[in-house]
Protein backbone atom coordinates (compact mmCIF):
# COMPACT_ATOMS: atom_id res chain seq x y z
CA UNK A 1 0.00 0.00 0.00
CA UNK A 2 1.57 3.46 -1.17
CA UNK A 3 -0.84 5.29 1.01
CA UNK A 4 -3.15 5.45 3.46
CA UNK A 5 -5.02 7.52 6.59
CA UNK A 6 -2.63 8.12 8.85
CA UNK A 7 -4.76 10.83 11.04
CA UNK A 8 -7.99 13.63 11.11
CA UNK A 9 -6.25 16.63 12.64
CA UNK A 10 -8.01 19.58 12.87
CA UNK A 11 -11.03 18.49 10.44
CA UNK A 12 -8.25 17.46 7.65
CA UNK A 13 -6.62 13.87 6.64
CA UNK A 14 -2.98 13.60 7.43
CA UNK A 15 -2.15 10.65 5.17
CA UNK A 16 0.79 8.27 5.29
CA UNK A 17 3.36 7.29 2.09
CA UNK A 18 5.67 4.52 2.11
CA UNK A 19 8.23 4.60 -0.88
CA UNK A 20 10.19 1.74 -1.86
CA UNK A 21 13.60 1.12 -4.33
CA UNK A 22 14.90 -2.16 -3.90
CA UNK A 23 15.22 -3.27 -0.29
CA UNK A 24 15.21 0.72 0.93
CA UNK A 25 11.59 1.71 2.56
CA UNK A 26 10.53 4.76 3.88
CA UNK A 27 7.26 6.09 5.43
CA UNK A 28 6.40 9.90 5.59
CA UNK A 29 3.46 11.57 6.51
CA UNK A 30 1.96 14.94 5.17
CA UNK A 31 2.02 16.43 8.76
CA UNK A 32 5.06 18.20 8.76
CA UNK A 33 6.40 16.60 6.04
CA UNK A 34 7.55 13.95 8.89
CA UNK A 35 9.66 10.85 8.11
CA UNK A 36 8.52 8.66 10.21
CA UNK A 37 10.78 5.97 9.99
CA UNK A 38 13.35 4.77 7.32
CA UNK A 39 14.16 0.99 6.70
CA UNK A 40 17.31 -0.69 5.21
CA UNK A 41 18.57 -4.06 5.08
CA UNK A 42 21.71 -4.76 7.70
CA UNK A 43 24.82 -7.14 7.74
CA UNK A 44 22.37 -10.36 7.75
CA UNK A 45 19.82 -8.75 5.29
CA UNK A 46 16.98 -8.24 8.24
CA UNK A 47 15.34 -5.10 7.70
CA UNK A 48 16.65 -2.25 10.28
CA UNK A 49 15.08 0.64 11.46
CA UNK A 50 17.37 3.59 11.00
CA UNK A 51 15.18 6.93 11.13
CA UNK A 52 12.58 6.83 13.77
CA UNK A 53 9.11 8.86 14.31
CA UNK A 54 6.56 8.39 17.22
CA UNK A 55 3.77 5.89 17.15
CA UNK A 56 0.72 8.11 16.62
CA UNK A 57 -0.56 11.71 16.01
CA UNK A 58 -1.65 12.69 19.37
CA UNK A 59 2.62 11.48 20.27
CA UNK A 60 3.95 14.27 17.45
CA UNK A 61 0.99 17.12 18.90
CA UNK A 62 2.30 16.81 22.27
CA UNK A 63 6.22 15.98 21.75
CA UNK A 64 8.42 18.92 20.86
CA UNK A 65 11.63 17.14 19.65
CA UNK A 66 10.38 18.16 15.75
CA UNK A 67 10.99 14.08 15.14
CA UNK A 68 11.56 13.81 11.52
CA UNK A 69 9.88 17.06 10.33
CA UNK A 70 10.54 19.94 7.96
CA UNK A 71 11.93 22.64 9.09
CA UNK A 72 11.24 26.17 8.34
CA UNK A 73 10.90 29.45 7.27
CA UNK A 74 14.59 28.92 9.36
CA UNK A 75 16.25 26.01 10.59
CA UNK A 76 17.71 27.01 13.99
CA UNK A 77 18.03 29.88 16.24
CA UNK A 78 17.45 33.68 15.17
CA UNK A 79 18.71 35.73 18.35
CA UNK A 80 16.09 37.65 19.75
CA UNK A 81 13.75 36.60 16.88
CA UNK A 82 14.94 39.89 15.14
CA UNK A 83 16.61 40.60 12.05
CA UNK A 84 16.85 43.62 9.41
CA UNK A 85 16.86 43.38 5.73
CA UNK A 86 17.02 46.59 3.66
CA UNK A 87 16.89 48.61 6.72
CA UNK A 88 13.75 47.79 7.78
CA UNK A 89 13.51 45.00 11.52
CA UNK A 90 11.55 42.42 11.40
CA UNK A 91 10.38 40.80 14.47
CA UNK A 92 9.54 36.59 14.61
CA UNK A 93 7.70 33.82 17.35
CA UNK A 94 10.01 33.70 19.64
CA UNK A 95 9.39 29.81 20.89
CA UNK A 96 12.58 29.63 22.71
CA UNK A 97 12.66 31.72 25.30
CA UNK A 98 13.41 35.11 23.78
CA UNK A 99 14.75 33.59 20.69
CA UNK A 100 13.28 32.20 17.73
CA UNK A 101 13.84 28.32 17.06
CA UNK A 102 12.63 26.51 14.08
CA UNK A 103 10.29 28.87 12.44
CA UNK A 104 8.78 29.83 15.29
CA UNK A 105 5.94 28.61 17.19
CA UNK A 106 3.99 27.15 14.18
CA UNK A 107 6.89 26.38 12.09
CA UNK A 108 6.64 23.92 9.09
CA UNK A 109 6.97 21.02 11.41
CA UNK A 110 3.11 21.57 11.87
CA UNK A 111 1.89 22.60 8.72
CA UNK A 112 -0.09 19.85 6.54
CA UNK A 113 1.79 19.90 2.94
CA UNK A 114 0.02 18.87 -0.24
CA UNK A 115 1.55 15.30 -1.49
CA UNK A 116 2.42 14.24 -4.60
CA UNK A 117 3.34 10.33 -5.19
CA UNK A 118 5.46 10.14 -8.01
CA UNK A 119 6.07 5.88 -8.97
CA UNK A 120 7.21 4.12 -5.96
CA UNK A 121 10.11 5.95 -5.25
CA UNK A 122 9.34 10.09 -5.06
CA UNK A 123 6.84 11.95 -3.20
CA UNK A 124 6.79 15.64 -4.06
CA UNK A 125 5.52 17.62 -1.11
CA UNK A 126 4.57 21.51 -1.28
CA UNK A 127 3.66 24.69 0.79
CA UNK A 128 3.15 28.17 0.64
CA UNK A 129 4.17 30.32 3.92
CA UNK A 130 1.85 33.56 3.31
CA UNK A 131 3.46 37.44 3.98
CA UNK A 132 3.74 37.54 7.81
CA UNK A 133 3.25 34.09 8.56
CA UNK A 134 5.03 34.27 12.33
CA UNK A 135 6.54 37.64 11.48
CA UNK A 136 8.46 36.58 7.67
CA UNK A 137 8.31 38.74 5.37
CA UNK A 138 6.74 38.08 1.82
CA UNK A 139 4.91 34.91 0.26
CA UNK A 140 7.01 31.75 0.22
CA UNK A 141 6.47 28.77 -1.86
CA UNK A 142 8.26 25.55 -0.99
CA UNK A 143 8.90 22.43 -2.68
CA UNK A 144 10.53 19.50 -1.00
CA UNK A 145 11.37 16.30 -3.28
CA UNK A 146 11.72 12.90 -1.14
CA UNK A 147 13.56 10.21 -2.98
CA UNK A 148 15.29 6.43 -3.50
CA UNK A 149 18.12 6.58 -4.83
CA UNK A 150 20.01 3.25 -6.61
CA UNK A 151 22.48 3.51 -4.51
CA UNK A 152 20.23 2.92 -0.94
CA UNK A 153 20.33 6.79 -0.64
CA UNK A 154 17.14 9.02 1.08
CA UNK A 155 17.48 12.21 -1.12
CA UNK A 156 16.23 15.49 0.18
CA UNK A 157 15.59 18.05 -2.22
CA UNK A 158 15.00 21.87 -1.03
CA UNK A 159 13.33 24.04 -3.04
CA UNK A 160 11.62 27.91 -2.49
CA UNK A 161 10.54 30.98 -4.17
CA UNK A 162 9.61 34.30 -2.92
CA UNK A 163 7.69 37.74 -3.70
CA UNK A 164 9.90 39.22 -1.51
CA UNK A 165 13.37 39.37 0.40
CA UNK A 166 13.09 36.68 3.74
CA UNK A 167 15.21 34.73 5.42
CA UNK A 168 15.07 30.61 4.39
CA UNK A 169 16.90 27.68 5.79
CA UNK A 170 15.40 24.44 5.25
CA UNK A 171 16.01 21.44 6.93
CA UNK A 172 14.62 18.12 8.10
CA UNK A 173 15.15 17.01 11.98
CA UNK A 174 15.71 12.82 11.69
CA UNK A 175 16.95 11.16 14.12
CA UNK A 176 18.95 8.48 12.87
CA UNK A 177 20.61 5.31 14.86
CA UNK A 178 22.37 2.93 12.67
CA UNK A 179 21.91 0.35 15.44
CA UNK A 180 18.57 -0.57 14.68
CA UNK A 181 17.66 0.60 18.30
CA UNK A 182 15.90 3.60 19.35
CA UNK A 183 16.96 3.51 23.10
CA UNK A 184 21.05 4.16 22.61
CA UNK A 185 23.24 5.87 20.58
CA UNK A 186 26.49 4.21 22.69
CA UNK A 187 29.17 2.75 20.75
CA UNK A 188 27.84 4.57 17.49
CA UNK A 189 30.72 6.09 15.59
CA UNK A 190 30.76 9.29 13.94
CA UNK A 191 32.51 11.26 11.80
CA UNK A 192 32.26 15.26 10.22
CA UNK A 193 34.38 16.68 7.97
CA UNK A 194 34.39 19.86 9.56
CA UNK A 195 37.54 21.98 10.87
CA UNK A 196 35.59 24.57 12.85
CA UNK A 197 32.28 24.98 14.46
CA UNK A 198 30.24 28.20 15.48
CA UNK A 199 30.64 28.72 19.28
CA UNK A 200 27.46 29.17 21.12
CA UNK A 201 26.45 31.56 24.31
CA UNK A 202 24.20 29.77 27.27
CA UNK A 203 21.62 30.34 24.92
CA UNK A 204 22.61 28.27 21.87
CA UNK A 205 23.60 31.98 20.42
CA UNK A 206 26.04 32.29 18.05
CA UNK A 207 27.39 35.79 17.75
CA UNK A 208 29.33 35.51 14.31
CA UNK A 209 32.47 33.39 15.15
CA UNK A 210 34.16 30.50 14.87
CA UNK A 211 36.20 27.84 17.06
CA UNK A 212 38.20 25.21 15.93
CA UNK A 213 37.87 21.64 16.74
CA UNK A 214 41.22 20.98 17.52
CA UNK A 215 42.12 18.71 20.83
CA UNK A 216 38.30 19.33 21.90
CA UNK A 217 35.69 17.03 22.14
CA UNK A 218 33.99 18.91 18.85
CA UNK A 219 36.93 17.04 16.52
CA UNK A 220 35.41 14.21 14.55
CA UNK A 221 37.46 14.87 11.47
CA UNK A 222 38.94 10.78 12.33
CA UNK A 223 35.66 8.92 13.24
CA UNK A 224 35.65 7.60 16.60
CA UNK A 225 32.90 6.44 19.36
CA UNK A 226 29.61 8.13 20.17
CA UNK A 227 28.25 9.26 22.24
CA UNK A 228 32.01 9.93 23.52
CA UNK A 229 32.36 11.13 27.93
CA UNK A 230 31.45 14.67 28.15
CA UNK A 231 33.26 15.26 31.06
CA UNK A 232 36.32 16.80 28.98
CA UNK A 233 34.39 19.90 28.09
CA UNK A 234 32.62 21.84 30.84
CA UNK A 235 29.62 23.36 28.27
CA UNK A 236 29.26 20.30 27.17
CA UNK A 237 28.80 18.21 30.56
CA UNK A 238 26.54 20.90 31.99
CA UNK A 239 24.08 20.79 28.98
CA UNK A 240 24.23 16.74 28.80
CA UNK A 241 24.37 16.89 24.83
CA UNK A 242 25.55 18.06 21.67
CA UNK A 243 23.76 21.27 20.01
CA UNK A 244 26.44 22.70 17.55
CA UNK A 245 26.36 23.50 14.04
CA UNK A 246 29.69 22.21 12.46
CA UNK A 247 31.37 24.46 9.57
CA UNK A 248 31.68 21.65 6.55
CA UNK A 249 34.81 21.70 4.94
CA UNK A 250 34.36 21.76 0.99
CA UNK A 251 31.95 23.15 -1.25
CA UNK A 252 29.05 21.68 -3.26
CA UNK A 253 27.15 18.30 -2.93
CA UNK A 254 30.26 16.31 -1.06
CA UNK A 255 30.45 13.00 1.76
CA UNK A 256 30.30 15.47 5.12
CA UNK A 257 30.09 12.78 7.90
CA UNK A 258 29.27 8.86 8.59
CA UNK A 259 27.34 7.28 11.13
CA UNK A 260 28.56 3.56 11.78
CA UNK A 261 27.24 0.65 13.46
CA UNK A 262 29.10 -2.24 14.48
CA UNK A 263 26.37 -4.36 15.83
CA UNK A 264 24.25 -4.07 12.15
CA UNK A 265 27.07 -2.82 9.73
CA UNK A 266 25.58 -0.38 8.83
CA UNK A 267 27.01 3.34 7.97
CA UNK A 268 25.10 6.20 6.91
CA UNK A 269 26.92 8.72 4.73
CA UNK A 270 25.73 12.22 4.77
CA UNK A 271 25.96 13.97 1.53
CA UNK A 272 24.78 17.75 1.14
CA UNK A 273 25.47 20.81 -0.32
CA UNK A 274 25.16 23.17 2.59
CA UNK A 275 27.95 24.81 4.35
CA UNK A 276 27.15 23.54 8.18
CA UNK A 277 25.20 20.70 9.83
CA UNK A 278 23.60 20.81 13.36
CA UNK A 279 24.50 17.84 15.52
CA UNK A 280 22.10 17.20 18.39
CA UNK A 281 22.03 14.14 20.55
CA UNK A 282 19.30 15.84 23.04
CA UNK A 283 16.66 13.04 22.81
CA UNK A 284 17.13 9.32 23.10
CA UNK A 285 15.65 8.29 20.02
CA UNK A 286 19.08 8.68 18.05
CA UNK A 287 21.23 11.74 16.42
CA UNK A 288 19.81 14.30 14.68
CA UNK A 289 21.98 15.51 11.45
CA UNK A 290 20.58 18.63 10.56
CA UNK A 291 22.31 19.89 7.30
CA UNK A 292 21.38 23.78 7.07
CA UNK A 293 22.86 27.09 7.14
CA UNK A 294 24.57 28.51 10.12
CA UNK A 295 22.03 29.63 13.13
CA UNK A 296 21.45 33.00 13.43
CA UNK A 297 22.92 33.80 10.07
CA UNK A 298 20.47 36.85 9.39
CA UNK A 299 21.97 38.21 12.36
CA UNK A 300 25.97 37.38 11.46
CA UNK A 301 27.63 39.11 8.48
CA UNK A 302 30.30 36.83 8.48
CA UNK A 303 28.20 33.47 8.13
CA UNK A 304 26.31 32.87 4.82
CA UNK A 305 24.06 34.97 3.71
CA UNK A 306 20.43 33.54 4.32
CA UNK A 307 17.90 36.15 2.69
CA UNK A 308 16.12 34.91 -0.58
CA UNK A 309 15.73 37.61 -2.76
CA UNK A 310 12.97 38.07 -5.84
CA UNK A 311 14.10 36.04 -8.80
CA UNK A 312 16.16 33.81 -6.96
CA UNK A 313 15.71 30.73 -6.29
CA UNK A 314 16.68 28.68 -3.44
CA UNK A 315 17.97 25.05 -4.04
CA UNK A 316 19.79 22.15 -2.01
CA UNK A 317 20.27 18.96 -1.78
CA UNK A 318 20.63 16.58 0.95
CA UNK A 319 21.77 12.50 0.37
CA UNK A 320 21.63 10.16 3.86
CA UNK A 321 22.87 7.06 1.74
CA UNK A 322 23.33 3.76 3.72
CA UNK A 323 25.51 1.25 3.12
CA UNK A 324 26.68 -2.36 4.62
CA UNK A 325 30.57 -2.95 5.73
CA UNK A 326 31.84 -5.59 2.22
CA UNK A 327 28.62 -4.99 0.37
Amino acid sequence: MKSKLYAVFDGKEILQYTLQKGSMEADIITYGGTITAIRVPDEKGNMTKVAYGYETMEDYLSHTQYMGALIGRFGNRIEGGKFTIDGKTYKVGCNEGENSLHGGHTGFDKKIWQATLVGDDTLVLTYTSPDGEEGFPANLNVKVTYSLTDDMGFSIRYEAVSDGATPVNLTNHAYFNVHGTENTTAGLSLRIDADRITPVDEKLIPHNEFMSVDGNLYDFRTARPFICDLSGNEVLKKRGCYDENFVLNGIGLRNVASLSSTETGITMDVLTDQPGMQIYTGFQYGIALETQNFPNAVNCPAYPSAILRPGERYETTTIYRFSVEGK
